[in-house]
């Protein structure tokens, strides 16, 4: 066996080992796992296949519009009805980050440091900034839901501010939560009330609110240097990885939906086929979201930012449980649902674990609806009902199982997964478009309310 191999199967162990030895809520310098997989030529060559056939899927589309039109026929009119009025975007995005930078900081600030009183006047003291708190996180989640309906904000758009509205959000309640929980430890720890208290400081927490990561620590493991390289090319393989996605939606996705809107009646053949239809330009679209925000976005800003711990996702591919599989998805939201949400409620119900896990699951489901409702303008329960009922049965049906055939059955429900959901949400589109032939998720619910009354 040559060197070159030694090292690559040496870099591989290496890789096993960093995954084995990671725990929750602990930095340390580490590069992300495909970074480390594409070191080994066999494993690289996968990714160089999926270049060849994202290639030869351009090149089908613009030799077969050369053959009948003579020219490139690409369409953008997905991309203008998606994304618009981005001068109101940045607004939206301005005054939510001038407010998370400055009033939470400032106001925790103010806490802490006029926290001088004793008994009840105390408990009084933290009460008023808790009700304080509590009503800065409401006007974060209502008034820029708010702006997006009044200025009916394209798809896209809202997206873009709902992602950034859940992100400063959690990144609002990590920085405080830590501070909050220094600072009373300081404060049961000392008796003389008059001595100056730890804080973390306005730099500390400017870098935190970009950088990739939604647990608040005052420092974190950081490279010696920014490699201007490795920013350039993870934003342009994002970049790339968008323009596929917009072109997989447009050109395959986009034509399915289509029938929605043209055929009057929808039977079990119409929905089966249309799921089947759906599957793999949906796979190929979760690669792409993931490679391309999970892999390249987020190293892209680690390496802007010098942000040394790069473990933003594990190996789910490889996966047996759905328990494993969603807390290896996306490591970043995982880590701040399993430090606030599943420890708080741990300890609120005496260590109940499935009770805990249920209560992550529950918050989870209603924060992707909540996503939904306000950029599609509409309620309607798929990812509760898909989610919470179909994710709970998952994790509790194998929670810890093991061997090839559940890796299949996993991998399996994934293009299951991103078929059926976008069914129904068009589904419930096309039934506001057509509301004589078809019935919207409201029309079903109250009309099955009247006939039980009616029957009553």
């Amino acid at each position: 066996m040559s060197t070159n191999d030694d090292l690559n199967y040496e870099s591989f162990h290496s890789v096993k080992i960093s995954i084995k030895h990671r725990r929750t809520g602990e930095f340390t310098a580490r590069r992300s796992l495909l970074t480390d997989l594409f070191q080994i030529t066999h494993i690289n060559c996968i990714r160089n296949a999926f270049v060849a056939g994202f290639f030869l899927l351009i090149s089908r589309q613009a030799i077969n519009d050369l053959l009948h039109y003579g020219r490139f026929d690409w369409t953008f009119d997905l991309l203008n009805q998606a994304v618009g009025k981005l001068h109101i975007v940045a607004f939206i995005w301005c005054l939510m980050t001038l407010s998370t930078m400055f009033i939470v900081f400032y106001s925790t600030y103010m806490w802490a440091s006029n926290r001088k009183f004793t008994g009840l006047y105390l408990k009084l003291y933290d009460f008023i900034w808790s009700l304080i708190y509590i009503f800065y996180i409401t006007g974060l989640l209502v008034i820029p839901s708010w702006q997006i309906i009044k200025h009916q904000l394209p798809i896209a758009s809202s997206a873009i501010i709902l992602g950034e509205q859940l992100r400063q959000m959690m990144k609002t309640h990590s920085f405080m939560r830590e501070n909050v929980e220094k600072i009373l430890q300081q404060s049961n720890n000392s008796k003389d009330k008059k001595l100056s208290f730890k804080f973390s400081h306005f730099t500390q927490y400017f870098y935190f609110l970009f950088a990739p990561t939604l647990l608040y620590r005052d420092h974190y493991p950081r490279t010696s240097k920014i490699q201007w390289n490795i920013v350039m090319q993870m934003f342009g393989q994002f970049m790339i990885a968008l323009c596929l996605v917009y072109h997989i939606v447009a050109y395959f996705w986009v034509p399915i939906f289509q029938r929605f809107f043209t055929d009057d009646e929808i039977t079990l053949e119409f929905t089966i086929s249309t799921i089947f239809d759906l599957m793999l330009p949906g796979v190929l679209i979760v690669i792409l979201a993931f490679y391309g925000f999970f892999h390249c976005w987020l190293n892209g800003f680690a390496e802007l930012l010098r942000f040394d711990d790069r473990m933003f996702y594990e190996d789910w591919w490889n996966l047996t449980s759905a328990a494993t599989f969603w807390r290896s998805w996306n490591v970043v939201v995982h880590d701040w649902l399993y430090v606030y949400v599943y420890k708080d409620m741990s300890k609120l119900l005496n260590g109940n674990r499935n009770l805990s896990a249920t209560c992550v699951v529950i918050v989870s489901a209603i924060f992707h609806e909540y996503f939904m409702i306000i950029t599609l303008g509409f309620f309607s329960p798929v990812l509760i009902g898909w989610f919470g009922i179909f994710g709970m049965l998952f994790r509790f049906s194998f929670p810890r199982a093991k061997g090839t055939r559940w890796n299949i059955v996993l991998l399996a429900f994934v293009p299951i997964c991103v078929a059926v959901i976008p069914y129904f949400y068009v589904l419930e589109v096309s039934a506001r478009y057509f509301p004589l032939k078809r019935k919207t998720f409201w029309n079903i619910v109250f009309n099955s309310e009247k006939q039980t009354n009616s029957e009553l």
